[in-house]
């Protein structure tokens, strides 16, 4: 394990988390509030902690980034990155514990959305923004943002760029791994300038346009209300955030294909007919149900929320239009369902990913057919691409390895007193970073009243999920720390 390198990367980490702090720091000193000396004493701290980093990685060699080196860089940076990122929050007074206010850092950075803060109206607008700025940066990647703007590493940049890319990919975007960076970058910002300015074709102002717009391309979910995107009981407003979460629970590569070849033909692939097939059959039976219940009299009513919760859900976001806790539990159980799937590999959002169940779901049917017919030769496919024994052999063990942590975490949180309802749907929605669960922390509630230990739990649950576990996990082997 070359140190020295690793300390260098998490070096750069700290000063872009720092750096980034400069947004929020603007709508404090316009707003004048106590949220100014908070952003400085934080950006005191993280300067520091970064040019500490920078000294003791003076030594690193330039080429010297290997397998063993990226996934140390892309764990710690996550951990680093969430306790520069509570400072904030602490000396702001905002969430003044530091079990809360890392639960709230680690849920920006990871995209999660879920909370400690009771109600977002008293806080200020610095912070507010702060959060959205969290999750923002989350989204695509902290990492790939330093691969795409700091390529000083040297060494074969693949390494940090598969340690952290959310979900198996069968292609590339291009052999460059900085470019491709760069690319997805200018794709996510560019959707982001997009969602700021039909938001604020709407009723949102300059400033809850960009943090609601940061929220949807992140899929984070994080809003500037207590009550959610609900607050603004707006059609228009709801169907904007459903085009925004859809697109960015898409693999970003089909969009730069799409608009490199000014063509749809790139979401012919079989993954995103997947996603969009199960957005559209789970937002049929909602909406039927709910009319059936007569939780809505009007058709158009109910294929609004339907529409919007599916959408939130399954790409991870966890924005909230309507108290889905009070629908019936045949929507519930849909939502929870999906909620474990998630979007596409190469997206924003978070969960198992469809490819994933593609694959199990095919070689499954394989092995049924090999059970009738013992000397067929089954290749599972997606689409035109035969899927390798290797790969179907990765995603059949990372969902197991997902439901064995999910299964351990909700029954570690129940020993803090939780029932069942609270501890599966708060891990499934830590875990699949999707922010809001059901019961004691359902679409209405928080994680605020949750026992310290369950925030704990629920904080590695978080960056498990993002890091799509064998990442994070990878930190706890002997092998990894051996010089």
């Amino acid at each position: 394990m070359n140190y020295a390198i690793v300390a260098k990367f998490l070096a750069m980490i700290t000063f872009t988390v720092t750096l980034s702090m400069g947004f929020p720091f603007i709508w404090a000193v316009a707003d004048g509030t106590r949220d100014i000396k908070a952003f400085l004493l934080s950006a005191l701290v993280g300067a520091v902690m970064s040019a500490v980093l920078a000294l003791a990685g003076r030594g690193s060699k330039h080429g010297g980034m290997g397998a063993r080196e990226a996934i140390a860089c892309v764990s710690l940076a996550w951990i680093v990155a969430s306790f520069v990122g509570c400072l904030p929050y602490i000396f702001d007074g905002t969430i003044p514990s530091f079990t809360d206010a890392y639960f709230e850092a680690m849920s920006g950075f990871t995209t999660t959305g879920a909370s400690v803060i009771r109600e977002m109206e008293p806080v200020p607008r610095g912070i507010l923004m702060w959060r959205s700025t969290t999750h923002w940066l989350g989204g695509m990647g902290i990492v790939v943002l330093v691969i795409a703007m700091l390529p000083l590493l040297g060494g074969n940049m693949t390494y940090l760029f598969k340690a952290e890319s959310p979900g198996p990919t069968l292609e590339k975007v291009s052999p460059r791994i900085t470019e491709m960076a760069t690319t997805l970058w200018k794709i996510y910002v560019g959707i982001t300038i997009v969602g700021i300015v039909l938001l604020m074709a709407g009723d949102m102002n300059f400033y809850n346009a960009i943090a609601h717009s940061f929220a949807a391309v992140s899929t984070g979910g994080f809003s500037t209300h207590t009550a959610s995107v609900a607050h603004y009981d707006s059609a228009y407003l709801d169907y904007v955030l459903l085009f925004l979460m859809f697109a960015c629970g898409a693999n970003f590569t089909l969009h730069f294909a799409a608009l490199r070849a000014r063509t749809l033909k790139p979401y012919k692939e079989p993954e995103f007919l997947f996603y969009t097939g199960v957005v559209v059959i789970a937002t049929a039976l909602i909406c039927a149900h709910l009319l059936w219940t007569g939780e809505y009299s009007s058709f158009w009513d109910a294929l609004r929320f339907s529409s919007f919760q599916v959408v939130s859900v399954i790409t991870t976001t966890g924005f909230i239009t309507a108290d889905y806790a009070q629908w019936p539990y045949f929507t519930q159980l849909i939502l929870l369902a999906i909620m474990m799937i998630g979007g596409c590999a190469g997206s924003t959002a978070g969960a198992i990913k469809c490819v994933r169940f593609q694959i199990v779901i095919k070689a499954a049917f394989g092995e049924l057919k090999k059970l009738v017919h013992p000397n067929a030769v089954v290749v599972v496919r997606q689409g035109e691409k035969a899927v390798s024994p290797q790969m179907v052999s990765a995603a059949s063990c990372f969902i197991a390895i997902y439901f064995m942590i999910w299964g351990l975490s909700a029954i570690a949180v129940s020993l803090t007193g939780n029932d069942i309802v609270t501890s599966i749907s708060a891990v499934s929605a830590t875990l699949s970073n999707v922010g809001p669960g059901l019961a004691d922390v359902g679409p209405v509630e928080n994680f605020a009243d949750q026992a310290p230990f369950a925030k704990w739990v629920y904080t590695f649950d978080m960056l498990c999920g993002r890091l799509e576990i064998y990442t994070l996990l990878a930190l706890f082997t002997r092998s990894l720390w051996r010089k």
